[in-house]
Protein backbone atom coordinates (compact mmCIF):
# COMPACT_ATOMS: atom_id res chain seq x y z
CA UNK A 1 0.00 0.00 0.00
CA UNK A 2 1.54 3.63 -1.10
CA UNK A 3 1.32 6.21 1.15
CA UNK A 4 1.47 9.82 0.57
CA UNK A 5 4.44 11.83 2.55
CA UNK A 6 1.80 13.54 4.81
CA UNK A 7 0.35 10.06 5.77
CA UNK A 8 3.66 8.41 6.28
CA UNK A 9 4.55 11.41 8.83
CA UNK A 10 0.89 11.16 10.89
CA UNK A 11 1.76 7.00 10.95
CA UNK A 12 5.42 7.89 12.02
CA UNK A 13 3.57 10.23 15.12
CA UNK A 14 1.05 7.88 15.69
CA UNK A 15 3.47 5.12 16.23
CA UNK A 16 5.64 7.47 18.22
CA UNK A 17 2.74 8.12 20.63
CA UNK A 18 1.86 4.64 20.95
CA UNK A 19 5.67 4.16 21.99
CA UNK A 20 5.04 6.56 24.40
CA UNK A 21 1.44 5.65 25.61
CA UNK A 22 0.28 2.52 24.46
CA UNK A 23 -2.64 1.76 21.29
CA UNK A 24 -5.06 2.59 23.86
CA UNK A 25 -4.36 6.21 24.67
CA UNK A 26 -3.85 7.34 20.94
CA UNK A 27 -6.32 9.33 19.51
CA UNK A 28 -6.85 11.51 17.05
CA UNK A 29 -7.07 14.62 19.36
CA UNK A 30 -3.69 13.81 21.14
CA UNK A 31 -2.21 12.74 17.25
CA UNK A 32 -3.42 15.92 15.93
CA UNK A 33 -2.02 18.20 18.55
CA UNK A 34 1.65 16.41 18.65
CA UNK A 35 1.42 17.27 14.79
CA UNK A 36 0.29 20.51 15.10
CA UNK A 37 -3.19 20.65 13.18
CA UNK A 38 -6.63 20.15 13.69
CA UNK A 39 -8.13 17.13 14.28
CA UNK A 40 -10.59 17.83 10.79
CA UNK A 41 -7.09 17.71 9.19
CA UNK A 42 -6.17 14.70 10.12
CA UNK A 43 -9.50 13.43 9.12
CA UNK A 44 -8.64 14.27 5.38
CA UNK A 45 -5.73 11.84 5.71
CA UNK A 46 -7.54 8.88 7.75
CA UNK A 47 -11.34 8.79 7.86
CA UNK A 48 -10.58 7.72 11.95
CA UNK A 49 -8.07 6.16 14.49
CA UNK A 50 -8.49 2.48 13.05
CA UNK A 51 -7.51 3.30 9.56
CA UNK A 52 -4.35 5.21 11.24
CA UNK A 53 -3.97 1.81 13.29
CA UNK A 54 -4.32 -0.49 10.14
CA UNK A 55 -2.08 2.10 7.97
CA UNK A 56 0.65 1.37 10.93
CA UNK A 57 0.18 -1.99 10.92
CA UNK A 58 0.84 -2.14 6.88
CA UNK A 59 3.15 0.78 6.90
CA UNK A 60 5.48 -1.73 8.87
CA UNK A 61 4.63 -4.69 7.42
CA UNK A 62 5.86 -3.25 3.86
CA UNK A 63 8.71 -1.84 5.01
CA UNK A 64 9.65 -5.61 7.30
CA UNK A 65 8.97 -7.76 4.21
CA UNK A 66 11.81 -5.35 2.15
CA UNK A 67 14.47 -7.12 4.10
CA UNK A 68 12.89 -10.64 4.96
CA UNK A 69 12.04 -10.64 1.07
CA UNK A 70 15.72 -10.49 0.48
CA UNK A 71 16.80 -12.92 2.57
CA UNK A 72 14.09 -15.57 0.65
CA UNK A 73 14.95 -15.03 -2.32
CA UNK A 74 18.79 -15.69 -1.30
CA UNK A 75 20.98 -18.45 -2.35
CA UNK A 76 21.17 -19.34 1.47
CA UNK A 77 20.36 -22.73 2.94
CA UNK A 78 17.39 -23.03 4.56
CA UNK A 79 18.64 -22.84 8.10
CA UNK A 80 20.38 -19.71 6.83
CA UNK A 81 17.13 -18.36 6.24
CA UNK A 82 16.05 -18.73 9.26
CA UNK A 83 18.48 -17.56 10.95
CA UNK A 84 18.63 -14.57 8.85
CA UNK A 85 15.29 -13.61 9.44
CA UNK A 86 14.95 -13.84 12.83
CA UNK A 87 18.06 -11.41 12.88
CA UNK A 88 16.43 -9.10 10.74
CA UNK A 89 13.21 -9.04 12.85
CA UNK A 90 14.93 -8.28 15.88
CA UNK A 91 16.98 -5.60 14.46
CA UNK A 92 13.73 -4.24 13.23
CA UNK A 93 11.98 -4.36 16.68
CA UNK A 94 15.59 -2.24 17.71
CA UNK A 95 14.77 -0.34 15.27
CA UNK A 96 11.15 0.62 15.48
CA UNK A 97 10.03 -0.80 19.52
CA UNK A 98 6.76 1.25 19.66
CA UNK A 99 5.61 -1.19 16.58
CA UNK A 100 5.55 -4.27 18.95
CA UNK A 101 2.81 -2.73 20.63
CA UNK A 102 0.75 -2.49 17.34
CA UNK A 103 1.78 -5.61 16.35
CA UNK A 104 1.05 -7.19 20.03
CA UNK A 105 -2.55 -5.57 20.54
CA UNK A 106 -4.43 -8.07 18.35
CA UNK A 107 -6.86 -8.79 21.49
CA UNK A 108 -7.53 -5.08 21.53
CA UNK A 109 -8.67 -5.54 18.30
CA UNK A 110 -11.46 -8.27 18.69
CA UNK A 111 -14.49 -5.80 18.41
CA UNK A 112 -12.85 -4.41 15.17
CA UNK A 113 -12.58 -6.99 12.00
CA UNK A 114 -10.85 -4.53 10.18
CA UNK A 115 -7.84 -4.51 12.51
CA UNK A 116 -8.11 -8.50 13.42
CA UNK A 117 -8.12 -9.56 9.55
CA UNK A 118 -4.94 -6.94 9.15
CA UNK A 119 -3.49 -8.79 12.04
CA UNK A 120 -4.05 -12.12 11.20
CA UNK A 121 -2.97 -11.79 7.62
CA UNK A 122 0.47 -10.55 8.82
CA UNK A 123 0.74 -13.44 11.01
CA UNK A 124 -0.28 -15.86 8.14
CA UNK A 125 1.70 -14.18 5.56
CA UNK A 126 5.10 -14.82 7.84
CA UNK A 127 3.74 -18.06 9.24
CA UNK A 128 3.70 -19.31 5.31
CA UNK A 129 7.01 -17.96 4.94
CA UNK A 130 8.24 -19.74 7.30
CA UNK A 131 7.27 -23.03 6.63
CA UNK A 132 8.68 -22.87 2.85
CA UNK A 133 11.56 -21.89 4.31
CA UNK A 134 11.93 -24.85 6.57
CA UNK A 135 10.44 -27.30 4.09
CA UNK A 136 13.00 -26.25 1.82
CA UNK A 137 15.51 -26.29 4.17
CA UNK A 138 14.50 -30.09 4.90
CA UNK A 139 14.73 -30.59 1.34
CA UNK A 140 18.29 -29.15 1.01
CA UNK A 141 19.02 -30.78 4.35
CA UNK A 142 19.67 -28.13 6.84
CA UNK A 143 17.21 -28.52 8.76
CA UNK A 144 15.66 -32.13 10.20
CA UNK A 145 12.98 -34.09 8.02
CA UNK A 146 12.44 -35.88 10.83
CA UNK A 147 10.14 -32.96 12.19
CA UNK A 148 6.86 -31.54 11.26
CA UNK A 149 7.31 -28.16 9.73
CA UNK A 150 4.15 -26.74 11.04
CA UNK A 151 5.28 -27.75 14.49
CA UNK A 152 8.86 -26.38 13.94
CA UNK A 153 6.86 -22.97 12.78
CA UNK A 154 5.20 -22.78 15.52
CA UNK A 155 8.23 -23.11 17.86
CA UNK A 156 9.83 -20.51 16.07
CA UNK A 157 6.91 -18.32 15.45
CA UNK A 158 5.88 -18.80 19.25
CA UNK A 159 10.02 -17.97 20.59
CA UNK A 160 10.44 -15.34 18.70
CA UNK A 161 7.08 -13.85 20.07
CA UNK A 162 8.19 -14.28 23.58
CA UNK A 163 11.73 -12.81 23.44
CA UNK A 164 10.06 -9.92 21.56
CA UNK A 165 7.42 -9.99 24.80
CA UNK A 166 9.66 -9.93 27.46
CA UNK A 167 12.03 -7.70 25.81
CA UNK A 168 8.94 -4.94 25.48
CA UNK A 169 7.38 -5.83 29.32
CA UNK A 170 11.02 -5.64 30.62
CA UNK A 171 10.41 -1.81 29.10
CA UNK A 172 13.49 -2.96 26.77
CA UNK A 173 16.08 -3.66 29.33
CA UNK A 174 18.20 -6.31 27.71
CA UNK A 175 20.02 -6.83 24.30
CA UNK A 176 17.36 -7.96 21.74
CA UNK A 177 20.04 -8.86 19.26
CA UNK A 178 21.93 -10.68 21.97
CA UNK A 179 18.66 -12.78 22.81
CA UNK A 180 18.57 -13.14 18.31
CA UNK A 181 22.05 -14.74 18.74
CA UNK A 182 20.92 -17.02 21.55
CA UNK A 183 17.72 -18.12 20.10
CA UNK A 184 19.43 -18.39 16.34
CA UNK A 185 22.15 -20.64 17.91
CA UNK A 186 20.03 -22.59 19.86
CA UNK A 187 17.32 -23.52 17.17
CA UNK A 188 20.69 -24.70 14.89
CA UNK A 189 21.32 -26.86 17.86
CA UNK A 190 17.67 -28.34 17.88
CA UNK A 191 17.03 -28.66 14.04
CA UNK A 192 20.52 -29.21 12.37
CA UNK A 193 20.58 -32.77 11.02
CA UNK A 194 23.96 -33.31 12.71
Amino acid sequence: MKFTSRQTDIISNATELIGENGVQKLTTKRLAAKIGFSEPALYRHFKDKNEILRSILLFFKGKMNEGITHIVHSDLSGLKKLTGIINYQFDFFVKYPAVIMVIFSETSFQDNKSLSKTVKTILDEKRNMVFEIIKNGQKDGTIRADLDYTQITNIVMGSMRVTVLNWRLSEYSFDLQQEAKKLTNTLGKILSPN
